[in-house]
């Protein structure tokens, strides 16, 4: 057997071993050679016996060899998926990471499960017209001699205010006659008329219903508009920051939000999760525990950055809180500072379901800061609804938004004659 012969054997004889078995094939080589080097006399005796040896030592080691190369198939699937990961990871390292782009978000790219009405203001207060309405007619239906005393009763259970239903029932006593103090479509006349002069009184005339929620925004004449917004924890401040932000997004401002509430670490982190759904900026700097300063900085960026709103969270205090309250009126004077006419609109956030608190919360508030406006949150599902009559009386603070859902677009703005046709 030739040279080129015994070459080829042996690198046959190593294709066909697994990597554990290098060392027997190379033994084998060996011994190969060194059998083909021999006398031609006692070749064929040796290469039966080397034969043999050869295929004992294949039927001890084919079921590892097989054991193997079944492991090895049967990882390749992880080890691909390792490999493309290594792949990714190193493309990431090499590659720059692209700036992110964010895109206006509007109501209508929100998605609508099938079967999913609409919110309205009217289903919204159904239980409040049930509380209110519902309640009169069942005091004339009772035949009482004076339905006018129960009507009152409704009224103050109404969450309306004290101040309020007194001004109601002079209204009532000076405007009606004896007869008509006994007829219910007299008395719902009346009271419609009166409820509608108290909120024309707060937030103007019936044109002002049509006005969308943008147009409810004061916008200053230059430079960047600062809307700063005011509640107790639990009002819903966070997600209607969230709502607003993205609801203006949609309008195509440049909306930047600052995370003025420093005291709970938890708040910054539910803001950062609205506006990342509402694709907008949020200023919220490491390290400074200052709200003030936050707010103050916030203004500075907006203006630097040509952006359109800046929308500063505040922290939920209560309003019997002096200092915290006291705190409140430092940051708005510092934001003044940087643009002397912001803040140019301090809303409070309002629970609706808190009833004659929310007007005490309103009242404190106003007095500190002196609100241009009141957004009413969760009024779908409450009977207490009648707050809003309270708070344009007594206050005669704008009621610009109401909050009926948990959706983008379940902020309505406020209409005076739809809220009246609503309950009662």
């Amino acid at each position: 057997m030739t040279s080129d012969k015994r070459h080829v054997y042996a690198f046959y004889f190593c294709l066909e071993t697994d990597a554990f078995c290098v060392y027997i094939s190379a033994g084998l080589t060996v011994l190969f050679s060194g059998v083909f080097m021999m006398p031609e006399a006692h070749q064929d005796a040796i290469q039966i016996l080397v034969f043999c040896v050869a295929l004992i030592i294949l039927a001890i080691f084919t079921p590892f060899v097989l054991k193997a190369l079944k492991k090895n198939k049967t990882s390749t699937p992880a080890d691909q998926i390792a490999a493309r990961e290594s792949d990714k990871l190193t493309e990431s390292i090499q590659t720059p990471p692209r700036e992110k782009v964010l895109q206006p978000v509007t109501t209508s790219s929100e998605a609508v499960l099938s079967g999913d009405e609409a919110a309205t203001v009217e289903k919204a207060l159904l239980k409040t017209r049930e509380n209110f309405w519902g309640r009169i007619k069942n005091a004339f239906s009772s035949n009482a001699v004076k339905p006018l005393d129960d009507v009152e009763e409704v009224l103050y259970t109404a969450d309306i205010g004290s101040t309020t239903v007194q001004s109601l029932m002079s209204h009532l006593d000076e405007t009606l006659s004896s007869s008509d103090k006994k007829d219910l479509d007299t008395v719902k006349k009346t009271l419609r008329e009166k409820i509608l002069s108290i909120l024309h009184a707060s937030n103007g005339s019936v044109e002002h219903d049509h006005l969308a929620i943008p147009q409810r925004i004061k916008w200053a004449a230059e430079g960047p508009t600062v809307l700063m917004i005011v509640g107790v924890n639990g009002a819903g401040k966070t997600t209607t920051i969230g709502k607003l932000s993205a609801l203006m997004a949609g309008q195509g401002k440049r909306v930047l939000v600052a995370a003025g509430d420093t005291f709970r670490a938890a708040a910054q982190n539910q803001l950062k999760v609205w506006t990342d759904r509402a694709q907008v900026e949020i200023f919220s700097p490491e390290g400074v525990t200052d709200p003030s300063a936050v707010a103050f900085d916030a203004v500075a960026k907006a203006k630097a950055q040509n952006y359109d709103l800046v929308i500063v969270d505040t922290a939920g205090r209560l309003h019997t809180q002096v200092n915290l309250m006291e705190e409140l009126k430092k940051v708005k004077r510092v934001m003044a500072k940087n643009s002397p006419e912001a803040p140019h609109n301090v809303w409070i956030v309002l629970d609706a379901n808190s009833g004659q608190n929310a007007l005490i919360q309103a009242r404190e508030f106003h007095q500190a800061l002196n609100l241009t406006g009141v957004i009413l949150t969760k009024m779908d599902g409450t009977a207490k609804g009648g707050v809003v009559i309270g708070i344009s009386n007594e206050l005669k603070i704008p009621i610009k938004i109401l909050g009926i859902g948990e959706r983008i677009h379940d902020l309505k703005p406020f209409s005076q004659q739809e809220y009246v046709d609503s309950i009662i």
